[in-house]
């Protein structure tokens, strides 16, 4: 007795679970370019295979940009999604008269991604419906669009005299210039003969904003047979929004002055302290010898009175 009642149970579970089986799923998600950048376009083409084992008709595939998810369950609230794209130049809905058993249809949608939209994974609500034996069915899933650009990185140094020989302070800018967010960066100072490092050749700032800098403090002590000119090399590593890994090399041209040199070229004001110390130190000896001399003639009138 409860072996038939299991099979009955089971069978049941058979019967429900086949009865629950949808005739149209995705076969499969394209899009090209694979990533998007803001305010640019790709194109986005879905497979949608019969799996069931009838045909099907009056099929709407629906890529829906509103952001609202409804649920497959009836009375379920509705799920709002940050969804910055829009239809381009073609409508987000694509239409079958039918489609056969076994057989694989594909949708196609061209969108832009708004000008403002950030870097990320972005899931995009598709819905589908069809008529099966008469009975309207729908399903909803969501698809994953990817919103990236590659990160345009600008480096220079900020202004300031470069002396030889002494220790000098060199801020390395380190310039946003791209669309995306740059993460994790990290600035490094490669090695010269023409110059010491003295402070951590290694910086690291962090994340820069789209169109935002942030600069990198490093000491250098550049050597008595220094040229005029030399290069500074620059190592830049950092991560995109989507921990795509970067690493760039820059070659940063910098003047180096010695102090004449520089006086000569108006760059630095020469310093009178020391002839001023010596025309005071002079004057302090002149008062000293004076006050000698005075006070020895002072005592000569005395002895000679």
């Amino acid at each position: 007795m409860k072996t038939q009642t299991l099979t009955l149970i089971t069978a049941l579970f058979i019967i429900l679970s086949l009865a629950s089986i949808q005739a149209l799923v995705i076969d499969s998600v394209k899009m090209y370019p694979s990533e998007i950048a803001p305010g640019e376009t790709a194109v986005i083409t879905v497979g949608i295979e019969n799996d069931g084992d009838e045909d099907v008709t009056n099929v709407a595939v629906i890529l829906d940009l509103t952001g609202i998810i409804e649920s497959d369950i009836p009375g379920a609230p509705l799920t709002a999604l940050d969804i910055p794209f829009a239809p381009y130049e073609s409508s987000s809905e694509h239409s079958f008269d039918e489609i056969e058993e076994d057989e694989t249809d594909y949708a196609e949608f061209e969108i832009i991604a708004l000008g403002d939209a950030k870097s990320g994974v972005y899931k995009i609500p598709l819905r589908i419906s069809y008529t099966e034996d008469d009975e309207l069915k729908t399903r909803n899933s969501l698809i994953g669009v990817t919103v990236n650009s590659k990160p345009i990185i600008g480096v220079n140094i900020e202004d300031g005299l470069l002396l030889k020989p002494q220790e000098n302070e060199i801020d390395i800018k380190v310039i946003n210039k791209g669309l995306s967010d740059v993460r994790f960066l990290e600035v490094e100072i490669g090695s010269s003969t023409y110059f010491d490092v003295l402070s951590n050749k290694q910086v690291y700032i962090g994340d820069i904003d789209s169109d935002d800098f942030d600069t990198a403090d490093f000491k250098i002590y550049f050597k008595s047979n220094a040229p005029s000119t030399l290069t500074l090399p620059i190592s830049i590593t950092y991560k995109d929004a989507v921990n795509n890994e970067y690493n760039e090399d820059f070659d940063i041209q910098v003047k180096v002055y010695t102090r004449d040199k520089a006086i000569e070229l108006g760059l630095l004001e020469r310093s009178y302290t020391s002839i001023y110390v010596g025309v005071v130190v002079g004057v302090i000896i002149l008062w000293i010898i004076y006050r000698k001399i005075k006070k020895r003639r002072k005592l000569k009138k005395r002895k000679e009175g």
